[in-house]
């Protein structure tokens, strides 16, 4: 093992051990494709260990695309209000822009009961999210 590389362990097992998971998750990230080869792997503690794996499961690509964000989720809180409030011409007039994220899976949880049940019947909604 190379002294550079165990060095990395030595550095992430104690960052672990004294709970500063900022300081091993940053050692981690920056040296992950060596520290998630096997023979390396066994030598991390159990937090050092779940850390990695918890990186390695967050680190895709794709999720990253679809995170929501501020303004994506001040859409979906002004649409919850006009369905509340029935206002189905300003409901109409923010669907015009945000069709495509009303039909996203993701935002299907986070509409309230008005909304889903307007949007549904609308029609604004796909197929696998209708409401029972």
């Amino acid at each position: 093992m190379s002294g550079n590389i165990a060095t990395i362990i030595t550095k992430v097992n104690k960052a672990c051990d004294e709970l500063d998971f900022v300081s091993a998750r940053v050692l981690i990230e920056t040296n992950l494709l060596k520290l998630s080869e096997a023979k390396y792997y066994r030598l991390l503690n159990t937090s050092g260990r779940v850390l990695i794996k918890h990186i390695l499961a967050n680190s895709n690509p794709q999720q990253d695309s679809t995170k929501l964000s501020r303004t994506d989720l001040l859409t979906i809180q002004k649409i919850n209000e006009y369905c509340s409030d029935f206002d189905i011409s300003m409901l109409k007039r923010t669907l015009k822009n945000a069709f495509d994220l009303v039909q996203r899976p993701d935002v299907h949880p986070l509409l309230n009961s008005d909304a889903k049940t307007i949007l549904n019947n609308m029609g604004a909604l796909l197929c696998a999210h209708k409401v029972h």
